[in-house]
């Protein structure tokens, strides 16, 4: 790709690519002292146009451009408009004073995106063009959508404008995660002008506080990056792979985990007696039909442990090793659950829960968000409290941690450490804590971290992030699952080395108020095998029926090897505010599709082979009940009542 900034007037400038304007732009800044400064309204004091052909020296243009605005208030606004190496645009802006003084601010706009004034894509001509709305985390049961563009809509951190039709897209993402929260926001006047901020903390972040301050000399927003192409969904993998080498992923050599969770099946329910007994089961009868990878599978602890004694945990973990098998555990370390704010802070003698909660510029304790208050986690007592929990978990011979509820490390407060003026700074500290105590110091052994409840960015902090929140074994639940999957693939062995499809419910959850169906069972246990992915069963084995529904759906030996390949199956479509109903991947050389299907009704699923990527006339094995498929016309066609799945793979 060719790619090029140049000015053009009156406080604007453009993106060029391959000789074609694809958007105008502005920049914007705002002082905490109330004064603003807009490119169009400042005069250019300076401007340079970066790696132009030099004399005798044949240096090769590089596109880039530094504008420097000021205004009649004071204030300075350095527009950096760059191109990598590679050549990927890339756009920052740096906030300062006139007279050199100090600035303060929590919002900057590197860009004001609207439309080229001539020749204009069809994504900025349609009034059917979509925008990808990436929530900020997976709480509360967020999800993606494609959605219409209208005044006021909002993308967390990344955004791609795109045509469901052609797929010709327009990405914007951030690059940088370490101080602020970012957003890409349809303009209040102008569904199709996109202002593009570093400052946002509002409902969508679960903030009940302004966005924290920088202060300096020059204050820089996070530099975000700009793709245009042919196909969104390529846009979105080339997005995760410029992230991957800005903030290389925590890798895991073990391969995809397989085993169980307790928290769907036994919940608060959860015991000594039916923990171990669950452990024999994956051990006895399901490892012997191949549910496991490299001979092993995992036995986790979900929320509810802490009624186990302490020697009970040791001789259950040693338990699991002794036969081969893997033991895990659970922990919120951001968020306080408990009733009693001045309750004594377990493993830190004399010290109160209170003493560690985030605050409001008032001194009083965060409210609760997702029934829990957030630490601070600057603060050296939360930081013993962590080591004090975390080395236990070593010293108890644990392999795996599911992490939960780490958005509340990133909220905005009041910090112990003064240096800490975002939330983003303050989680970002708090990462690095449990990296260090898990990773990198303290496990003699491979130590897995799988986040639940999290944010996005900053990645590279976890082995696996679930990209959903909770879900279930119903057809509602694998739909959900399939809207991340739809919206969220490319962020696997991206952004994080495992995409988490959340536990595999096969028969019946502690919230269901009925067993699934064979085929809900069949496509929620698909579905995670082509997340690219953690392979978590959990039901109560207890029941004949759950252990014989994990016998009959766990034990397919290609399906696993497929979800063992850790591959994430791409969608065919975007699907509004749900999910694509087709899937494909290649494998070891081997075209693989899938496809499901969440309705009541008897319907056909079609695929056009052509707008799949997949070759006409090719015979493929499906690999639940081993019929033989091929395609009639370049379309491969699926009748189907009811919720179920199946998977094709190329002969």
């Amino acid at each position: 790709m060719m790619a090029k900034w140049r000015y053009a007037e009156e406080g604007l400038f453009e993106l060029v690519w391959e000789g074609h304007c694809v958007l105008r732009a502005h920049g914007e800044g705002e002082h905490r002292d109330g004064r603003r400064i807009d490119t169009r309204g400042a005069k250019l004091v300076e401007q340079e146009q970066s790696g132009q052909e030099q004399a005798g020296q044949g240096a090769k243009a590089l596109g880039g451009l530094r504008l420097k605005f000021c205004d009649a208030n004071g204030l300075c606004l350095e527009e950096r408009l760059e191109i990598s190496p590679d050549g990927t645009p890339v756009a920052s802006c740096i906030l300062s004073d006139a007279e050199g003084k100090e600035v303060e601010t929590n919002r900057l706009l590197p860009l004001v995106v609207q439309a080229p004034e001539k020749d204009q894509q069809a994504i900025w001509k349609s009034i059917w063009s979509k925008m990808f709305l990436v929530p900020y985390d997976n709480t509360m049961w967020l999800r993606y959508e494609a959605a219409s563009l209208r005044a006021g809509r909002k993308s967390y951190d990344m955004t791609v404008m795109f045509q469901e039709d052609t797929r010709e897209g327009l990405l914007i993402g951030a690059m940088d995660f370490d101080k602020w929260k970012n957003a890409i926001i349809c303009s209040a006047t102008d569904a199709k002008t996109f202002d593009v901020c570093s400052g946002v903390a509002d409902d969508g972040t679960h903030d009940s506080q302004p966005h924290g301050s920088l202060l300096g000399k020059e204050v820089s927003s996070a530099r975000f990056c700009i793709l245009y192409g042919a196909d969104y969904r390529e846009l979105l993998e080339a997005y995760g792979d410029l992230i991957r080498k800005e903030q290389p992923i925590l890798t895991w050599e073990e391969g995809v985990p397989f085993g169980f969770n307790s928290w769907a099946g036994l919940a608060f329910r959860l015991n000594p007696e039916n923990y171990q007994k669950t452990g024999a089961f994956l051990r006895e009868e399901l490892r012997p039909i191949g549910y496991e990878n490299k001979g092993v599978n995992y036995c986790n602890l979900d929320a509810g442990w802490s009624v186990f004694p302490e020697e009970k945990l040791t001789e259950l973990t040693a338990q699991l090793h002794e036969n081969g098998q893997k033991a895990g555990i659970y922990d919120a370390p951001f968020a306080f659950f408990g009733k009693d704010i001045r309750e004594e802070i377990k493993g830190v003698p004399g010290h109160a829960y209170e003493e560690i909660l985030l605050r409001d510029g008032k001194g009083e304790p965060l409210p609760r968000v997702d029934g829990a208050i957030p630490y601070d986690v600057t603060h050296p007592l939360w930081k013993q409290y962590t080591q004090y929990k975390l080395s236990r978990f070593l010293k108890w011979g644990y392999d795996y941690v599911k992490l939960d509820f780490m958005t509340h490390g990133g909220m905005e407060g009041c910090h112990y450490d003064k240096s800490v003026r975002t939330g983003r700074q303050a989680i970002a500290l708090g990462y690095r804590l449990i990296d260090d105590l898990l990773v990198k110091g303290g496990s003699e052994k491979p130590f897995f971290i799988s986040l639940s409840i999290a944010p996005l960015f900053p990645c590279g902090c976890g082995h696996a992030r679930r990209f959903s929140c909770d879900a279930f074994g119903t057809m509602e639940d694998v739909e959900y699952v399939l809207n991340a999957q739809t919206y969220a693939w490319w962020q696997s062995g991206r952004l994080y080395q495992f995409n988490d499809p959340d536990h595999i419910c096969l028969l019946k959850s502690f919230g269901m108020e009925r067993d699934s169906t064979e085929g809900e069972a069949r496509a929620r246990y698909t579905a995670s095998a082509i997340a690219g992915t953690v392979m978590m069963l959990s039901d109560d084995y207890e029941r004949e029926e759950a252990r014989k529904r994990a016998l009959q759906f766990a034990g397919n030996r290609e399906i696993n090897q497929m979800a063992a390949s850790g591959v994430s199956f791409r969608p065919v479509e975007a699907n509004h505010d749900s999910a694509s109903s087709a899937y494909t991947a290649v494998i070891d050389k081997k075209q693989y599709l899938a496809l499901f299907h969440w309705q009541e009704k008897e319907e056909v699923v079609r695929v056009d082979c052509e707008r799949a990527g997949l070759c006409p006339g090719t015979v493929y094995t499906e690999l639940w009940s081993g019929e033989r498929i091929q395609d009639e016309d370049g379309v491969i066609s699926w009748k189907v009542r009811g919720c179920d799945a199946v998977v094709l793979k190329e002969r």
